[in-house]
């Protein structure tokens, strides 16, 4: 696909601002309902419905994106047994709609969507083996303000997106098409932290476009299931995040299991330090359940690497 069809089909102001109004956050209808609600009613839980893609750059320009604390803390031989090469680093992208998000089988926070850019396989603890996974930007709407103060509590430096579509993962590029896109938005005019967007001129800082992959993939489903349970951390180095995702719940087997997908990833500042677009990235899109448990010590976590086949690679 070339450069100027692939602008055209996420949006005619890809490259600048954008005048029309924002659309809202809202409640994912085509979501499936949380499986696992009843079964962990003392847990958070809820689904996360997702296009989760792997860019596959050098691993020097890897480094150059992580805080410089991080930056020789790339465990490569974890990765290596997914059949990725060294000089390699698979930098993970997610765009996401949390759905159902439940407590003690009661909702406690509105469906949300996120984009974030995230650094698997990473040595936090500084033990040689235990992989975690860094995230310095999280694009979050800002009308949620329990998730914001949430992803604030690790050291997630939140920003405010708008999202395309605000109502799921991805939508369809058009009627009887296969292909899928998304798009993150932020407002040009808005200080980091405001929390007043509305009306405001958009500027484009993610957007992915995929299609059906029906060739074999380069990064196997069990890539996914790994470093979608890694343990997550920010900045705040003091506290960790221990999210199970779970890839075998009756939402992600049978008629909705993962879907291998390839296709075309925009990425801006400050998720990278130059707009650009990557072409004939793999990825899955899949809804899985998860189960989360929040603010833990991070060497409490040491050597973590799942439950069993539903969240470990």
């Amino acid at each position: 696909m070339h450069r100027s069809a692939f602008v055209s089909i996420i949006l005619p102001c890809f490259f600048h601002l954008c005048s029309a109004t924002l659309p809202p956050q809202a409640y994912c209808s085509s979501c499936l309902p949380n499986p696992i609600a009843t079964t962990y009613p003392q847990n958070i839980t809820g689904t996360i419905n997702a296009t989760t893609s792997v860019l596959l750059v050098p691993l020097p320009y890897a480094r150059s994106l992580l805080p410089s604390r991080f930056a020789n803390s790339i465990l490569t031989s974890a990765y290596a047994r997914f059949n990725i090469s060294t000089k390699l680093y698979p930098l993970v992208v997610e765009s996401v709609i949390g759905h159902d998000i439940r407590y003690n089988n009661f909702t406690i926070v509105a469906d949300f969507s996120s984009f974030r850019v995230t650094f698997p396989f990473i040595d936090r603890l500084g033990d040689g083996y235990s992989s975690f996974r860094y995230t310095g930007y999280l694009y979050l709407p800002p009308s949620n303000p329990l998730a914001i103060n949430g992803s604030q509590e690790y050291g997630f430096t939140v920003l405010p997106g708008y999202f395309d579509p605000p109502d799921a993962a991805y939508k369809f590029a058009s009627r009887n098409s296969k292909n899928t896109i998304s798009s993150v938005y932020i407002p040009a005019s808005a200080p980091p932290g405001s929390r007043h967007y509305k009306g405001s001129p958009a500027k484009l800082v993610g957007a992915t476009h995929f299609r059906p992959n029906l060739t074999p993939s380069p990064v196997p489903l069990s890539f996914y299931k790994n470093v979608t349970n890694q343990i997550m951390f920010g900045n705040n180095t003091r506290v960790c995040g221990k999210m199970i995702s779970l890839w075998n719940t009756s939402i992600t087997t049978g008629a909705y299991e993962p879907r291998a997908v390839v296709g075309d990833v925009l990425l801006s500042p400050p998720l990278v330090p130059r707009r650009r677009i990557w072409r004939n990235v793999p990825g899955v899109q899949a809804d899985r359940a998860f189960l989360e448990v929040n603010y833990l010590s991070c060497e409490e976590l040491k050597g973590w690497s799942g439950t069993g086949s539903g969240d470990s690679g």
